[in-house]
């Protein structure tokens, strides 16, 4: 089970931490099937030349691509849906695991934007055909999405700005200057249950 800002395996009907446009999606739905259609994404990317696969995986993850690989990234995806699905464990996502997860979510409520009334009824039935506001959604849900930062403004900031801004995130450093994660940075830390 995935830690995030909000509790995603609560009933999604229940008071949000934040007035939301999207009352009625069903978060841990909408983080479930962006993982699974991830799936599908990365198998293709590994059936196209090798160059081929990396344009389309810098387009697919622009961020993520930054500081890893297809198979890193999706290393990444993969450590993310088991965790997501786990009963009763609870694990701690860091910064690279977050930016990934932006961008996957970025890209599946692109994809989900540009199909039909119809289509999009079939995916999240709960909206209605609605749109998504991925924004909000973050706002929600994401702690913050501090890897987004310019690494030169976050290179120049002193230790005590950094902490003041709440950049604490021992993986913050790497995601952001583009350095390939370690081992344990891509797994996911096992915490206790934080929303008790």
């Amino acid at each position: 089970m995935l830690v995030l800002k909000k509790n995603i395996y609560e009933n999604f009907g229940t008071a949000s931490l934040t007035p939301s446009s999207n009352p009625n999606l069903d978060p841990y739905n909408f983080i479930f099937k962006t993982l699974i259609s991830d799936r599908d994404l990365f198998l293709g990317l590994g059936q196209v030349n090798p160059e081929e696969g990396q344009e389309r995986f810098k387009i697919f993850f622009p961020n993520a691509s930054r500081f890893g690989t297809i198979k890193i990234v999706n290393m990444i995806s993969k450590r993310l849906l088991e965790s997501l699905v786990v009963p009763d464990k609870w694990f701690q996502l860091n910064a690279y695991h977050f930016c990934y997860l932006y961008d996957s979510l970025y890209g599946f409520t692109e994809e989900y934007s540009y199909e039909s009334p119809e289509q999009r009824k079939n995916m999240f039935p709960e909206l209605n055909g609605e749109s998504i506001d991925l924004n909000d959604f973050m706002d929600n849900y994401f702690l913050d999405t501090s890897f987004l930062i310019d690494p030169e403004r976050f290179n120049h900031m002193d230790s005590q700005g950094k902490k003041d801004l709440g950049l604490t995130d021992p993986c913050l450093f790497g995601v952001i200057n583009r350095l390939v994660p370690a081992e344990e940075e891509i797994g996911l830390k096992e915490i206790e249950n934080p929303y008790i």
